[in-house]
């Protein structure tokens, strides 16, 4: 599948149920790809295999999305360590799935280092990271904590902008890249062009939010974000442009914090975010490829042979 694809996460969209039940609803309402939680699917497939872990995502035909990589970049050297020893079996298991992108978050501020100090240990646990991906053909994205709220607990400032996270991917591991996040343009006042700055093939995942209306981008909570076009105040075409732009081919992803889906069962956000990507979509000009599987999930009944009630988080 080339060019940028529909993905839904269960980080992304807060959700729980089976993976018959959420692989059901991305395929209803117009997913192409899934997030695969790496601790379990690890779990799954040291008790079932690889094969049996993955046969629900195979027949529906829906790509492997990202992993999350459980580990702090930012963390102790013995916190670090201790992760970084538990990757690789993770990453076989990872690349046995076909995923090829994972994520992971960079802090904004250090409560004990200078900038210049963090920024040198990043970029040396980086180059390592790096190598150990790059045995198992999996691209590494970077993800911000933009919020004023992220760096609330003092230190030196790190890395809480684009502009800033591009400086960083620039100097890493060729298989390190970024990833752009529409709330973090937003929140920090940065324009959809930054995305040309990002070194040429290393966009790993774009993430479309929105957020509430008369509250300045500075002033904004992590939990006020809310579903792409649920306000309009961040325009989600303008980023697929830039993105598109930029030769980016990957992981289109829908991100909202929980509490603004609160009230509203599973299968009404999957719908949903699943319209208002189309939505997206549409407005930036981007080819909607028909769909091979139409299904309606309804309650009681699953294309999987097990039930899917809505709301049953």
């Amino acid at each position: 599948m080339s060019g940028m694809f529909r993905n839904l996460s269960t980080i992304g969209l807060p959700l729980s149920g089976r993976p018959s039940e959420l692989i059901e609803l991305a395929l209803s309402f117009g997913f192409d790809s899934m997030d695969i939680d790496i601790v379990d699917f690890q779990q799954q497939a040291e008790v079932y295999g690889v094969e049996h872990a993955r046969r629900l995502m195979v027949s529906a035909r829906l790509k492997s999305g990202l992993i999350h990589l459980p580990i702090d970049l930012g963390g102790d050297d013995a916190a670090f360590e201790h992760e970084l020893s538990l990757l690789p079996k993770r990453l076989e298991v990872a690349q046995a799935a076909e995923v090829t992108r994972a994520a992971a978050t960079v802090a904004p501020v250090s409560p004990e280092h200078s900038f210049k100090d963090f920024f040198e240990l990043h970029r040396r646990r980086l180059d390592t990271l790096g190598d150990l991906l790059a045995k198992h053909g999996i691209m590494l994205g970077l993800a911000l904590q933009p919020e004023t709220e992220a760096a609330a607990g003092g230190g030196s400032q790190f890395i809480a902008t684009h502009e800033a996270l591009i400086g960083l991917v620039a100097v890493a591991h060729p298989s390190v890249g970024a990833i752009i996040d529409s709330w973090a343009l937003h929140v920090t006042g940065e324009g959809p062009d930054v995305i040309a700055k990002v070194p040429k093939g290393r966009i790993v995942e774009v993430r479309l939010c929105d957020a509430p209306r008369e509250v300045r981008g500075v002033d904004l909570h992590a939990n006020q974000r809310l579903l792409p076009g649920d306000t309009g105040v961040i325009g989600s075409a303008a980023v697929l442009t830039h993105a598109r732009d930029a030769g980016f081919e990957g992981p289109v992803t829908p991100w909202a914090d929980r509490s603004a889906l609160a009230g509203r069962g599973r299968e009404k956000i999957v719908r949903l975010a699943g319209d208002r990507m189309e939505a997206a979509w549409r407005e930036a000009g981007l080819p909607i490829v028909p769909r091979w599987f139409m299904p309606v999930a309804k309650e009681g009944g699953s294309t999987f042979g097990e039930p899917v009630v809505a709301g049953a988080e």
